[in-house]
């Protein structure tokens, strides 16, 4: 009966996977768990602080970036607390968690104050750009004022040295490729593995996960970019579908506040409660919108509720709803 039992057994798996042939073996399958976890606190980390808008005022700014940190590494901090099993890593965690959201607290007691209209009529309050490197540059600029620098160009191609890599995740839809590479000289950048966006999203094409590449990477448009793959390091891969968003009835509804809204980027700051569909903690968070149109009537300071999904590769608000 035992040896009955087996055959079966064996005769169920190999009948299994007759059934899902090509499309549920040969395909990869994306990262669940833990690998999963951890891919979306590097993506959040990578975005916010790409997308953030300055505002030009150094104490406003030093808050904005600040709290937007402080508020990375708590979703860092959790993200261990929920897959991690070290107990001093744990304990680390928790305090990481513990403190950052003290600092946060004092920040944005501090921009509440800042935004009352006698705030700068204190007296022992000076005025921005006071600092001392900026009464420096003026004295300096009174002296002897200097020629606007024209904007650094990237580096010709055949200029740049071909680093050697191994890839890890090719993102077509957002034009982004990681690598696991040595040493760039020309970006002053050590051996690591890095997010890169790519020149041209054509590059990316043949590209995929595993692949030992050599390439050149440069600064485009103030982001660290690749320009060009070394030739015959890539072979051609079926294209796959992109991913495509959950239907909007299905994702779930989350509160949050406003903080600005950049309509010609097609970009909303909500600070938000938790995004379940993400597994995403609640922080401030610069989203992309999927339709620009839903961001008409929208501005900083109102109350919403919104859904939010992956769409082409980033976060993104698919529906705002406002609220009183």
């Amino acid at each position: 009966m035992k040896r009955l039992t087996l055959t079966l057994t064996a005769v169920g798996a190999v009948l299994s996977m007759g059934v899902l042939g090509l499309s549920g073996l040969a395909q990869a399958q994306p990262a669940k768990g833990a690998p999963a976890a951890y891919e979306r606190v590097r993506e959040v980390m990578d975005d916010r602080f790409r997308d953030m808008k300055l505002a030009g005022d150094p104490d406003k700014d030093f808050a904005t970036l600040l709290i937007a940190h402080h508020e990375d590494l708590i979703f860092l901090a959790r993200t261990q607390l929920e897959h991690g099993a070290d107990e001093q890593l744990r304990r680390v965690a928790q305090k990481i968690i513990d403190e950052q959201q003290k600092q946060i607290s004092e920040l944005k007691e501090w921009q509440v104050r800042n935004r009352q209209a006698d705030y700068r009529a204190k007296a022992d309050q000076p005025p921005h750009g006071s600092g001392p490197l900026d009464q420096k540059s003026a004295q300096t600029a009174q002296v002897q004022p200097t020629p606007a620098q024209p904007t650094a160009q990237p580096v010709a191609a055949s200029q740049l040295p071909l680093v050697t890599g191994t890839v890890e995740k090719v993102d077509a839809g957002a034009s982004k490729v990681t690598i696991d590479h040595g040493p760039i000289p020309n970006l002053d950048m050590d051996a690591m593995t890095m997010v890169f966006r790519v020149q041209d999203p054509a590059l990316l094409q043949g590209v995929k996960a595993g692949d030992k590449v050599q390439f050149q990477a440069d600064r485009v448009n103030g982001q660290i970019s690749v320009v060009r793959f070394g030739s015959g390091t890539a072979q051609a891969t079926s294209a796959r579908p992109a991913a495509q968003p959950a239907a909007a009835a299905n994702l779930p509804m989350v509160s949050g506040i406003v903080e600005k809204v950049d309509a010609a980027q097609g970009k909303v700051t909500i600070d938000h409660g938790p995004i379940p569909n993400l597994d995403m903690d609640a922080m401030t968070m610069v989203f992309r919108a999927q339709d620009p149109a839903v961001l008409r009537g929208v501005k900083a300071g109102d109350r919403i509720r919104f859904q939010a999904d992956r769409v082409n590769g980033q976060i993104s608000v698919v529906r705002i709803q406002k609220g009183k």
